[in-house]
């Protein structure tokens, strides 16, 4: 079954109250959830500043961070499944329910993903969907998202993506969206008609 949603829920939701609903619009919508770090990756970030360890170390431990993340997701909503790579996601697709991804180590010697604060989950939600051949991904945000449409460059700019999203989502099939926090509500007419809820990004202009 070809998998049509990648949702990558920013690791800002784990302080908000719209967190459970965005769990329960997405459980029975047959999508692969990507877990942001959340307050996790924060305590990795904290401790690296603190003791100076190497980016390979702290890539390892936010990936670690993002597993913690998306077990929490799947603690709050246990109709959630999970799985750890690429074909455990694709049989989950199979059966139509909506499966949490829990990245892990293994993820360390995958070439193409430098050990770097650069790559964040944005850009691993990205690398994600186009192993996956998803057609679409939505990055669910707590920033203000702008209306309509936006280019990968505004969106650099602001601080929405990371400096290497546009690298990971270039010349992948996928159409990349943005979706607010309080957007809870319509997220099942956003995954049928995105246009109409989310705002398009378009990653090769300004």
């Amino acid at each position: 079954m070809p998998i049509t949603w990648v949702v990558k829920l920013g690791g800002s939701l784990a302080g908000s109250d719209t967190l459970p609903f965005w769990l329960e619009a997405l459980a029975d919508a047959n999508v692969v959830i990507v877990p942001g770090g959340g307050p996790f990756a924060d305590q990795v970030r904290s401790a690296q500043r603190r003791w100076s360890f190497g980016d390979e170390t702290a890539h390892a431990m936010a990936l670690l961070a993002m597993g913690q993340y998306g077990l929490m997701l799947s603690g709050l909503c246990p109709k959630l499944g999970t799985a750890y790579d690429i074909r455990e996601l694709r049989a989950a697709a199979e059966s139509g329910r909506s499966t949490v991804w829990l990245p892990d180590l293994s993820l360390i010697d995958e070439p193409g993903i430098p050990a770097s604060w650069e790559v964040t989950s944005d850009s691993l939600a990205a690398w994600l969907a186009g192993r996956l051949s998803a057609a679409n991904l939505l990055l669910v945000k707590s920033a203000a998202i702008p209306s309509g449409a936006a280019s990968y460059g505004e969106l650099l700019a602001q601080g929405m993506v990371d400096d290497a999203f546009e690298y990971f989502s270039a010349g992948a099939a996928f159409v990349a969206w943005l979706g607010h926090r309080q957007d809870h509500p319509r997220a099942s007419e956003g995954l049928r008609e995105p246009a109409r809820v989310f705002t398009r990004v378009d990653r090769f202009t300004g």
